[in-house]
């Protein structure tokens, strides 16, 4: 467990700097069982007064009026084994080896408002229809499931059916799992009824011609 102390400047404070800046508010520091104490001034011109700071050394909370979360070597936050974070990496009801995207979270998730992606034209280049989406589409099956691990009766698709058709969509794992983006799916699904669409139109004006 390494404690680093940190000023405005971004890194860590020289040996001269704690003196000056930290010697300022507190002049002593003990260790108590798993707890480190910083321990205040008597001067008026401290902004708290104060016998001792504790900061516990294992995972936790500080107490207090401006509290700072506290992390373990493992990740976990103190009360929350299912909270873990590795990195730039966070995750939730999974472990630190299963952690493959910034954000992994095992459950569902719920946002007051929308969840977006980029997709300005201006940051993209070669730029091009999907070609024969309806014949894609057709090789992909929705299906009603039951999660292996418990819960309710769920609908989508399968990864496998999807890589085969359309691989941009899916990912891997750091345990060889697949995940499907769904929000991906929408640009074939969209490029299959343009398809049909045209396909509907050109039997229409063969009709029309037949009749005539």
């Amino acid at each position: 467990m390494a404690i680093i102390f940190r000023a405005n400047k971004g890194q860590a404070l020289t040996y001269a700097e704690m003196d000056t800046n930290l010697g300022s508010y507190f002049y002593s520091s003990s260790v108590q069982g798993a707890n480190l104490y910083l321990h205040y001034t008597g001067s008026a011109n401290v902004p708290v007064n104060q016998t001792a700071h504790r900061i516990p050394l294992t995972a936790g909370q500080v107490a207090g009026t401006f509290n700072s979360v506290q992390y373990n070597e493992q990740g976990n936050l103190n009360g929350a084994s299912d909270f873990i974070y590795s990195g730039s990496k966070v995750g939730i009801n999974t472990t630190v080896a299963g952690l493959t995207y910034n954000l992994e979270v095992s459950g569902s998730i719920r946002a007051s408002a929308a969840v977006l992606s980029n997709s300005d034209e201006r940051l993209k280049d070669n730029i091009y229809p999907i070609d024969n989406a309806l014949s894609r589409v057709s090789q992909i099956e929705g299906v009603y499931f039951d999660w292996k691990t418990g819960g309710d009766r769920q609908v989508g698709v399968i990864a496998q059916q999807v890589e085969k058709v359309l691989p941009e969509v899916v990912s891997e794992d750091n345990n060889s799992y697949l995940s499907v983006d769904y929000s991906k799916i929408v640009p074939l699904l969209i490029e299959a009824i343009n398809e049909q669409s045209s396909n509907i139109k050109d039997l229409e004006d063969r009709i029309s011609k037949l009749e005539k």
